[in-house]
């Protein structure tokens, strides 16, 4: 018998590499002709492109793990220094303040210091020392938490592009409990959030580690980006040859494994149930009308894609995979000659504050960020554009010509750089970003709770439990894990 995986993404590679490990017969699916999903990395004239995410979180060990069995231990690196980030707000830089453990101050002095806010801006924060904890007991917005203990100024300039640029959620939908519950327990445990903020920033001094600060469970820029925080060290990780190494690898692995088929540009366009089993339907271009009984399914394919395989058989789980948001995103990589620039750049990139009148959301300066991006004398952007609005939705629905445009007069305002780039590249992920709004945990409770009658069939994938590559790793491997012990238990 054969456990199918549906979807060659990093879940699903991962469920099948764990399901190798274990010496059980897979056979995994994939509908395009590649592998790895929004994970993709180019090589070009002599220059290394992100398509999708450019790295991920080390506080969050699944993907260093899956390095290391890999044998990519030695290829694992850290930011190049000075690691520094801006905010544009206001029409111009401001430093992010140092010790920010991506959202909350974890030094006081940097943040009392910092110009992003005004004075006044500075005593409404500090309000949050004296407020009394919420009565709230169910799941709520990020913002309007957020707003109520700090004010509106530190969601607009830092939470909104921190925590919402993740996800591609707005964060006044972004729910709380899904995204960073670590807020309500510092809530709940020191009453003010910069109180457990401080606290959390003298225990990692003396404890000497570099985590993720309270409001990091964010995961950095995990759908496209991570520009990460200023401060003494840095909770991000790559690889030297990019994301797209580790699928690589695990590409590799998989077909070198005795147990394991890969079959892309193959769908699956029925799953039914016969006698207790599933059965299913698979297409492609030299098998039409196959049909297979596997012993278990592990759907890492998007909730969308799940959601239409499930109507038959679970029409509750596949309602609740609908009620999960998806938006829209691009990324706009663009390269120039450094003397382009009107002064030379500096640092690892800037966020937008909400209210600035610019399309990008972000900008990473990959080449000074990481090592071996670029040729010497270059220098390698990547900008973001997110479905925040209607102008992003229409330009994400534009040519490439005109996203690469607008990404150019962004960094011509911002940055300086004239004239034409040397290299440009545009990824689109067209209703590939799942939203966490308010209510996401119960719904992704609810949908596994309709497979309850099903145990052979499991879900996993950004869509659920994180969106950030250690996340999805992790699911896929327990998703795994579960169909192992299910085996073992019959």
């Amino acid at each position: 018998m054969t456990v199918l995986v549906v979807g060659a993404g990093i879940t699903g590679l991962s469920a099948a590499h764990e399901l190798a490990a274990a010496g059980i017969a897979t056979l995994l699916v994939e509908a395009s002709e590649r592998l790895g999903g929004k994970v993709r990395t180019e090589r070009a004239d002599g220059f290394l492109v992100e398509a999708g995410p450019d790295s991920f979180i080390s506080y969050r060990p699944a993907a260093i793990e899956l390095c290391r069995e890999l044998g990519l231990g030695e290829a694992l690196i850290r930011p190049s220094e000075p690691r520094t980030v801006q905010v544009r707000t206001g029409g111009r830089f401001v430093p992010l303040p140092e010790g920010i453990g991506l959202l909350l101050p974890t030094r006081l002095r940097p943040f009392v210091t910092s110009p992003m806010f005004s004075p006044l801006e500075k005593l409404r924060i500090g309000l949050d020392l004296v407020l009394p904890r919420a009565r709230d007991e169910g799941d709520v917005a990020v913002g309007p938490f957020l707003r109520r203990r700090l004010g509106g100024p530190l969601v607009e300039r830092l939470a909104g592009p921190l925590i919402g640029g993740v996800y591609g959620t707005p964060i006044d939908q972004l729910s709380l409990d899904a995204v960073v519950p670590q807020l309500r327990a510092a809530e709940r445990d020191h009453r003010s959030l910069i109180l457990a903020g401080l606290a959390q920033g003298r225990a990692r001094a003396s404890a000497g580690s570099v985590g993720g600060g309270i409001g990091g469970a964010a995961g950095g820029r995990a759908g496209a980006n991570s520009t990460g925080a200023n401060g003494t060290g840095s909770p991000f990780v790559t690889l030297a040859g990019g994301t797209g190494q580790l699928v690589e690898a695990l590409a590799g692995s998989l077909g070198r494994s005795s147990s394991v088929t890969l079959r892309t540009r193959t769908r699956v366009t029925g799953l039914e149930r016969r006698g207790g089993r599933s059965i299913v339907r698979l297409e492609s271009a030299d098998r039409s009308g196959e049909w297979i009984e596997p012993e278990a399914v592990i759907l890492a394919a998007p909730a969308p894609v799940a959601a239409d395989l499930l109507d038959g058989i679970a029409p509750a789980t596949a309602a609740q995979l609908r009620a999960i948001p998806h938006g829209s995103s691009g990324v706009v990589s663009l390269a120039y000659r450094l003397e382009q620039f009107a002064r030379p750049p500096a640092g690892h990139g800037f966020l937008v504050a909400e209210t600035e009148p610019l399309t990008i959301s972000a900008c990473t300066l990959s080449s000074l960020k990481w090592a071996g991006r670029a040729p010497e004398g270059t220098v390698l952007l990547r900008a973001f554009i997110g479905s925040k609005g209607s102008e992003q939705e229409r330009l994400l629905a534009a040519p490439d010509e005109l996203l690469v445009a607008a990404a150019r007069r962004d960094l011509a305002a911002t940055l300086g750089v004239r004239g034409e780039p040397i290299l440009s590249r545009v990824t689109r992920l067209p209703g590939a970003m799942p939203h966490y709004t308010v209510g996401h945990l119960e719904r992704v409770a609810a949908a596994v709770a309709g497979l309850a009658g099903t145990p052979d069939l499991v879900l996993a994938g950004a869509a659920y439990r994180g969106v950030g590559i250690p996340d999805c790793i992790a699911q896929g491997r327990a998703a795994a894990r579960r169909v192992v012990q299910g085996r073992a238990e019959t």
